[in-house]
């Protein structure tokens, strides 16, 4: 393909930016979802820091991802008095977005387990953080896990919104090299087949990750 022969350092420093935008939402909105998923269980007894974290969820899944990254880009460096770049206000505005979702799946997940595994839990004297980290976790990964790399998914392909705001990641590098060459069909078959890829390589994890789930029961 002569386009990727031209541009071919461009497509893979975009597909870099990428690649580093959706770790750093990732990450963040995982840290923050598997806390806020915990205190907002039913099991975790703070009336408080349930609705807390139904206000949070609702407000993080009740805007859509490119208003959030449009309010973080141009309205909260002013309201907070900061300078944040293109790339990390949108990367902060996709895991704020992205940790909602996150958020109630580990929720669901954790509710999944039996009333009788806390109470084995307590009967054996394990402290709330002990009884997650030793029992209901492991048994609510089986349901977490598939929705957990749906969402990741989701969240590869929001990363395509960095662009309205400038970023060259892969989208925006391909309307760049179309502005120049005209020629948008083997543009945009790349970038499809590169957001494929990934995609794949997620199913992949997915499908390792139950079989290892099976193994480890028998």
């Amino acid at each position: 393909m002569n386009i990727l022969s031209l541009y071919g350092y461009q497509f893979f420093i975009g597909t870099v930016i990428t690649l580093s935008s959706w770790l750093i939402a990732g990450i963040a909105s995982l840290v923050t979802g598997l806390l806020l998923g915990i205190i907002g269980s039913k099991h975790f007894s703070y009336c408080i820091t349930y609705k807390f974290v139904k206000l949070y969820t609702f407000i993080a899944k009740g805007i859509p991802a490119y208003v959030q990254i449009l309010i973080a880009y141009f309205v909260l460096p002013s309201v907070l008095g900061i300078n944040l770049s293109a790339f990390f206000a949108a990367s902060l505005a996709l895991a704020f977005c992205s940790s909602g979702y996150v958020t109630e799946i580990i929720r669901a997940g954790i509710n999944t387990v039996h009333i009788g595994q806390w109470e084995a839990c307590l009967v054996l004297g394990y402290s709330f953080s002990a009884s997650l980290r030793r029992i209901i976790l492991p048994q609510a990964m089986k349901n977490i896990l598939p929705a957990l790399i749906g969402e990741f998914e989701q969240l590869l392909k929001s990363t395509s919104l960095l662009a309205t705001i400038g970023v060259t990641e892969l989208t925006r590098t391909g309307i760049n090299v179309i502005s120049r060459e005209l020629d948008p069909l083997p543009v945009y078959f790349f970038i499809a087949c590169v957001y494929l890829c990934l995609s794949g390589l997620l199913q992949i994890i997915m499908l390792i990750s139950q079989r290892y789930q099976v193994y480890d029961k028998s």
